[in-house]
């Protein structure tokens, strides 16, 4: 008899706990539900005002002369104007306008050529015009061949670059583009356009830089 009613008791026991746990189960569901619903609606909020910010935020500026635009009219319209000898491209998303040095130099020589004053006064042209207030870095480059002939005059091609860069930059100041805008660069061998023609790297660029 008193095994049996320890049986019950611990039934009678048994099934209040498994009911309690169920109904702390339900609860715990009933709360994640309501949670959910609850980040739900806060999740659709935000998103609506991020929305709306964004409509009622102005579009950023967008420089033209620095970025590239999808049918590179700008460079076409450069270039019409450049004619022969000087050749406007991008180069690491800026305007760079280029002058071979067959156009603007002997060899190992500093001294502009007479043909070269018409590309150059074009070129000015093209900086006064369109890129008026911008930094403008005017860059020298050589190939990887020693100076030989004039070996005596310069320390290194990079030397020989610079002076010639500056050659350019004081013609251009004489045409008018402002001295404050100009950097000059003189890379000599270590940036070339061609790995493998040397004609090409030996050039004067003048790259359109940030608003000054």
């Amino acid at each position: 008899m008193f095994i049996r009613k320890s049986i019950l008791f611990l039934s009678l026991i048994l099934a209040s706990l498994s009911t309690s746990c169920t109904t702390r189960y339900q609860d715990m569901l009933r709360e994640r539900d309501e949670r959910i619903r609850e980040l739900s609606g806060d999740n659709a909020r935000l998103r609506g005002e991020n929305q709306d910010l964004q409509a009622r935020a102005p579009a950023a500026p967008v420089d033209a002369s620095t970025q590239r635009p999808d049918n590179s009219s700008m460079l076409a319209e450069i270039n019409k104007e450049l004619g022969e000898g000087a050749e406007a491209r991008y180069v690491r998303g800026r305007v760079s306008i280029g002058v071979e040095n067959s156009v603007t130099f002997n060899s190992g020589s500093t001294k502009l050529l007479d043909g070269s004053h018409t590309v150059l006064r074009k070129v000015a042209g093209v900086l006064k015009g369109q890129f008026a207030g911008k930094r403008l870095y005017v860059e020298g480059h050589t190939d990887t061949d020693p100076i030989s002939r004039t070996k005596d005059q310069f320390t290194s091609n990079r030397h020989l670059s610079a002076l010639r860069a500056d050659a350019v930059a004081s013609f251009l100041i004489q045409q008018g583009v402002p001295a404050s805008s100009i950097v000059i660069v003189g890379y000599g061998e270590y940036d070339p356009r061609d790995a493998t023609t040397k004609a090409q790297n030996r050039r004067v660029e003048v790259v359109v830089g940030e608003q000054i």
